[in-house]
């Protein structure tokens, strides 16, 4: 999985300086409007990044979830975020810290991972209640991008998709 867990603090001041113990975080919120289900997958980078998905997230590699950046969406998480993520939050379909990784599995700083979102994918090791394992966002237009599992022991290929109707 990892070769060795380095730390995850920035070598630029554009991003928020961690200590060792502190981790980036991630939330998917549930969103249902007129029989139209859609989640919003936002992560700690630099402040928040969020995108929309209109399916569920899957834990299998063959499975691509279409993704657009939503930085509304963003906005709003970050006012909320922090209650979100330590208390119950109404509407979280998962949540947890993220470990952003390069092709080879090491740890990225937090710089690195901006900069590698910034040239279009992101790679990154998802330690949620329902997503475990490594995850790509990818970049495919100006603001449409992919969600996809990466192929990783967490993988699971006969898995069609989570029941949609928990909270």
């Amino acid at each position: 999985m990892f070769r060795e867990l380095k730390t995850l603090h920035s070598r630029e001041p554009a991003c928020k300086k961690r200590s060792d113990s502190d981790h980036l975080r991630f939330i998917i919120h549930r969103k249902e409007n007129d029989d139209d289900l859609k989640f919003d997958f936002a992560i700690e980078l630099n402040g928040i990044k969020s995108w929309a998905v209109p399916e569920v997230p899957s834990m299998n590699p063959l499975d691509q979830r279409q993704a657009k950046e939503d930085e509304i969406e963003a906005n709003k998480i970050l006012e909320t975020l922090e209650h979100s993520l330590t208390e119950e939050a109404v509407g979280a379909w998962d949540k947890g810290n993220y470990i952003p990784i390069d092709d080879n599995g090491n740890v990225l700083s937090e710089y690195e991972a901006l900069e590698s979102l910034q040239q279009g994918s992101l790679k990154f090791f998802l330690q949620g209640t329902k997503l475990v394992g490594e995850f790509v966002l990818m970049k495919r237009g100006s603001t449409n991008w992919l969600l996809i599992k990466r192929h990783d022991e967490f993988a699971l290929y006969n898995y069609y998709s989570y029941e949609t109707v928990e909270s």
